[in-house]
């Protein structure tokens, strides 16, 4: 398949691509530990530029963005090694407050967040869970005048500069700390205003990951907020729901990220075996580097087939959870399958100067190995996939084509539980 872009998805690209291109940290290294001081002017300028409020709905004043304008997006900042929270910022903890937050939440954090006066950011990984989706082992008690955090988050993006932090995290009415059955798990997202530190019982321990992002690990050793620090105070519904589909539709954001990188560093690749001589011509000249780079041609492509489809099914409309799930398991198998593939023969073909920090080649290699383990490996998604589509018999239609039996078109919405 082959997507054609409207004009204000063509304008978004084109924009990106080329005001990401006269930056001047794109000359390399890519993906090392910046300080803020350095990333933080470009990040003003998405905000005069409105990236910072695409993915947001109209109604709270963002541009009502779409899953495939907010990949384009990606894609382009994966293009040219852009390393800014907008994954963890924007596509997680902003619009999962603006679609749980009440109407006084969003009217004091969405503008600000919007014109870079503010960051969110959201507290979901914990340890030994590889399972994006599976019941949260920090738990919120309620107390008389609020609520008690217990817990740890892993590697929160940005957690040392954000304003506020929006924590994850499973309601255990009864206080016994057991986690239920995973059809009885309720959860709840709270709003933690960082500028109230020191809070009591809250640790951060400040570090970056391998592909130079901030991040910090946040302890929450029974932290009390009060009332109005939960998302959706208003109607108190669960928000598993809604926590779910975010992270899958960001999931598949990531993967535009990687379809970026992975043609940056295709291109980069191509480009020194045509410089590089051996036995008195270019190594490109071998059958076996043209294979190679042949190879490394379809994984992104085909990558990038499985981003669009993923986008193109999410903005058509998705009214289960569990649909965006299985969407976001089939671009992270594919895409991961592919990212390896493609940052190995990178740094392959470039010989020993493939692991040199001189070279955006091994920024780019450090950024895809770390795609391949954030939000679950490429395997895991894939058997996720394999048995949603065997137990709902979608593997009999194709993804593309309309499905003779509507019936069986998505996966259940427990797919991920079976």
């Amino acid at each position: 398949m082959q997507l054609t872009l409207n004009e204000q998805q063509r304008l978004i690209e084109e924009s990106a691509l080329t005001f990401l291109s006269r930056q001047p940290d794109v000359a390399g290294p890519w993906y090392h530990a910046w300080p803020e001081s350095r990333w933080m002017p470009m990040w003003r300028a998405f905000a005069e530029m409105g990236w910072l409020g695409l993915p947001l709905p109209a109604q709270a004043g963002g541009f009502d963005g779409g899953a495939v304008e907010t990949g384009l997006l990606m894609r382009a900042f994966g293009r040219h090694g852009i390393n800014v929270p907008y994954h963890g910022g924007i596509l997680l903890a902003a619009r999962m407050l603006a679609q749980r937050g009440t109407a006084a939440q969003r009217d004091r954090w969405l503008p600000a967040v919007m014109d870079d006066s503010r960051r969110l950011t959201l507290a979901h990984d914990e340890a030994q869970c590889l399972d994006p989706w599976a019941p949260r082992a920090t738990v919120a008690r309620r107390e008389r005048a609020g609520w008690r955090l217990q817990g740890a988050k892993l590697l929160v993006p940005d957690a040392g500069g954000a304003d506020a932090l929006l924590v994850s995290a499973r309601i255990d009415d009864e206080g016994g700390g057991s986690t239920p059955d995973t059809d009885d798990v309720r959860h709840a997202v709270f709003l933690l205003p960082m500028h109230d530190l020191p809070m009591q019982g809250l640790r951060l321990h400040r570090c970056h990951t391998v592909d130079g992002a901030a991040a910090a690990d946040v302890w929450l050793d029974g932290v009390h907020v009060d009332a109005d620090a939960l998302l959706g105070i208003a109607d108190g519904s669960d928000a598993t729901p809604v926590l779910h589909r975010l992270l899958a539709e960001a999931s598949i954001a990531l993967c535009w990220e990687a379809c970026g990188a992975m043609q940056a560093a295709f291109e980069r690749t191509a480009a020194y075996t045509r410089q590089r001589e051996q036995f008195g011509r270019p190594i490109a000249s071998f059958q076996t580097v043209q294979h190679r780079l042949a190879e490394m041609a379809v994984c992104c492509e085909e990558a990038v087939a499985a981003c669009e489809l993923a986008a193109l099914r999410v903005d058509a409309g998705l009214p289960d959870p569990g649909d965006a799930m299985a969407l976001a398991a089939m671009a992270k198998s594919k895409v991961g399958r592919a990212a390896r593939y493609v940052s190995q023969q990178a740094v392959q073909l470039h010989g020993g100067m493939g692991v040199s920090e001189e070279l955006p080649i091994a920024g780019l290699f450090r950024k895809l190995t770390r795609f391949q383990l954030q939000g679950g490996s490429p395997s895991w998604h894939a058997a996720q996939y394999g048995r949603a589509m065997l137990a709902s018999g979608a593997w009999r239609d194709s993804r593309t084509l309309p499905s003779s039996d509507r019936s069986s078109a998505e996966a259940p919405a427990s797919w991920i539980c079976n």
